[in-house]
């Protein structure tokens, strides 16, 4: 039987150094996968440590915390869970999608392609494959061999709308051991419900407020998911257009909650209909969940589908406005 170190990377969300945030934060959903891995472990009847730090630090703190206690077991592989995002750090190849390994030592890259492989093939999304780096802390630091699994996108839409944590887990355990997770099933997605089985205002409320902590105050300062659209969900739909024209323009407003020049020379410059895609359809989704309005689902990068169109055509007529499906400046601004 083998011995293993497994953490989960990153502060817990919320807290100090805590990982990427889209669609999915990573660090909520790390956790669960780590979680089932050292599961799958232990029913294999292997031994495994837990070497998470779960504390509020900076990064640097954080690396060293999670490099000490795994070098405190004598082991075969680290394994250091991630989720990835297009908006990273690391040296990619600048799309997105997929389960790719990261390595420093060459000796783990067969079991770093079965990872891949079977997570790939367990989630039905693009296998990235393995990446060799000298760039990453924890794969210098630590005294075994170890990889660095980045599970999924937190920002693709397709990686989210297939990301299921214990399945994910089970196709790692699987990689590396060769076997299949005994003891307990597969299932139950961990991703935000961009789809809301109940379709009233608050319940669609509460979505949007959910949305927009999770892109905007990921750092602090959340606003309450209390499904009323008070000044600060307002203010918070603000900083939404801002971040999410910024993304697409490459500009550089303020996102300061406050329509001031800039920002209303950017929604006079905004005009998106039915097939658009980018930041700013998001951004659309999440403002009409905040009036109460089902746009069919949230994206990150988003699209404007016929969903989409149909909830802006009803506020569009509720508002008294022209009701043509188009979000120009006086849409936006209501």
């Amino acid at each position: 039987m083998g011995k293993y170190n497994v953490h989960a990377g990153h502060c817990p969300q919320g807290q100090g150094a805590y990982g990427a945030v889209g669609l999915l934060q990573e660090s909520v959903e790390n956790r669960k996968v780590k979680n089932r891995l050292i599961q799958d472990m232990k029913n294999g009847g292997h031994t495994v440590y837990d070497c998470t730090d779960d504390t509020n630090c900076t990064e640097k703190q954080n690396l060293q915390r999670i490099v000490a206690e795994c070098n405190a077991h004598t082991v075969d592989y680290d394994i250091s869970v991630h989720l990835n995002s297009g908006r990273n750090d690391y040296p990619g190849d600048g799309s997105t999608g997929g389960v790719e390994v990261w390595i420093t030592n060459e000796d783990v890259r067969e079991a770093a392609e079965k990872i891949c492989k079977e997570v790939s093939a367990a989630l039905g999304i693009r296998n990235r494959g393995v990446k060799s780096t000298d760039g990453l802390y924890v794969l210098n630091h630590t005294t075994a061999k170890a990889m660095l699994v980045e599970c999924c996108f937190v920002d693709d839409k397709d990686d989210v709308d297939r990301w299921d944590a214990n399945k994910c887990a089970d196709a790692i355990y699987k990689g590396i051991t060769g076997a299949a997770a005994t003891g307990s099933t597969s299932g139950g997605a961990s991703k935000p419900a961009s789809k809301p089985a109940a379709t009233d205002k608050t319940t669609l409320v509460k979505q949007a407020q959910t949305h927009i902590n999770n892109v905007i105050y990921a750092n602090g300062g959340k606003i309450a998911v209390d499904g009323i659209k008070g000044t600060n969900t307002i203010k918070g739909l603000i900083k939404l257009f801002q971040h999410c024209y910024n993304l697409d323009t490459k500009s550089s407003l303020s996102v300061d909650g406050i329509i001031g020049t800039n920002t209303k020379a950017a929604i006079a410059a905004t005009a998106i209909g039915k097939g658009y895609v980018g930041y700013r359809a998001s951004f659309l989704e999440i403002a009409l969940l905040a009036h109460g309005y089902d746009p069919k689902g949230v994206e990150w990068v988003g699209e404007i589908g016929s969903g989409c169109a149909e909830a802006l055509g009803k506020f569009q007529d509720t508002k008294g406005l022209a009701a043509d499906k188009i979000a120009g400046e006086n849409t936006i601004t209501e």
